[in-house]
């Protein structure tokens, strides 16, 4: 097993590949232009990246102590594939609520993220209920009710709002679930099988919104593009889930909260965000809360 400091840089990198793709996805995706279709071809270069990894490990016999060997059930299978394709929504709408809402609102208030996450591990895990994390569940509801208090008067949430939230939930839950298959796949088997549910269910969307096999062709600037996120989510996508073996998951959430400030950053410079009083509120709430159940 890999030292502390080892596993640290790892995480890091895995932020900040993440970090660079959402700036990446976020120029790409338009209001003009079907989320599913840029997916599609990231996936594609997403595949190609994992594969090379893969290839490089079996052929120079790479032993990084991740347990590749396959020795799953078909139950196993089951359930891997199942989370697989229930994270793939996830994806969807975050890449929705980039197109409808703010890089430097949506990424900070991911932080609700932790909370479904603290909600699996205890139903899943049998996590232990301290005082610090039902705070920080109160924490957050009250910064989501003072955000949203005029569309929740008129029974309406903004789009940016709504698929931020829905984000948040799939990736909460299926972030603690990760555990689960990677226990029985392995961190760079699970990985690439993760990438294969995520084509397959861009494909369904094609076929069954577009009528279509395959997607319409992109301009060579956003082909370029989606080669990039590939690689970004690749590298980074197989970091953060081998440290999901490495670290528990509140100090992937801390980790996280450190890249906030660089997002909003992002946000205000290259693409002149503006962040609002309510928007503000709910993001300082939403990090106490993420601190709080790190307690």
């Amino acid at each position: 097993m890999l030292d502390f400091q080892t596993s640290l840089i790892i995480k890091i990198i895995s932020a900040i590949f993440f970090f660079i793709s959402g700036i990446v996805w976020k120029k790409v995706l338009t209001l003009n232009v079907k989320n599913y279709h840029f997916i599609f071809y990231r996936v594609v270069s997403s595949l190609f990246f994992l594969l090379l990894i893969k290839f490089y490990f079996l052929y120079f016999e790479v032993d990084l102590t991740i347990n590749d060997e396959f020795s799953p059930s078909i139950y196993d299978w089951i359930v891997c594939i199942l989370i697989c394709l229930f994270s793939f929504w996830g994806l969807y709408f975050y890449t929705k609520a980039l197109q409808n809402g703010r890089l430097s609102f949506i990424v900070p208030v991911s932080g609700i993220t932790s909370f479904f996450s603290f909600i699996t591990s205890i139903l899943i895990f049998n996590e232990i209920i301290s005082w610090s994390k039902y705070l920080s569940f109160l924490i957050i509801v009250i910064g989501l009710l003072i955000h949203q208090k005029n569309n929740i008067m008129k029974i309406k949430f903004s789009k940016e709002f709504l698929f931020t939230l829905l984000s948040n939930f799939v990736w909460g839950i299926s972030f603690v679930l990760y555990l689960i298959p990677i226990k029985k796949f392995g961190v760079l088997n699970f990985s690439i099988i993760l990438e294969i549910c995520v084509f397959a269910s861009c494909l369904l969307l094609i076929v069954y919104y577009d009528k279509k096999i395959l997607p319409p062709k992109i301009s060579n600037r956003d082909l370029l593009y989606c080669l990039l996120m590939g690689f970004l989510i690749a590298g980074g996508s197989f970091l953060s889930n081998f440290t999901l073996i490495l670290f528990p998951v509140s100090l992937n959430i801390l980790i996280g909260l450190i890249f906030e400030v660089l997002i909003l950053g992002t946000g205000f410079y290259f693409f002149n965000e503006k962040l609002f009083k309510e928007d503000w509120i709910l993001i300082s709430f939403i990090t106490i809360s993420t601190v709080l159940l790190l307690i």
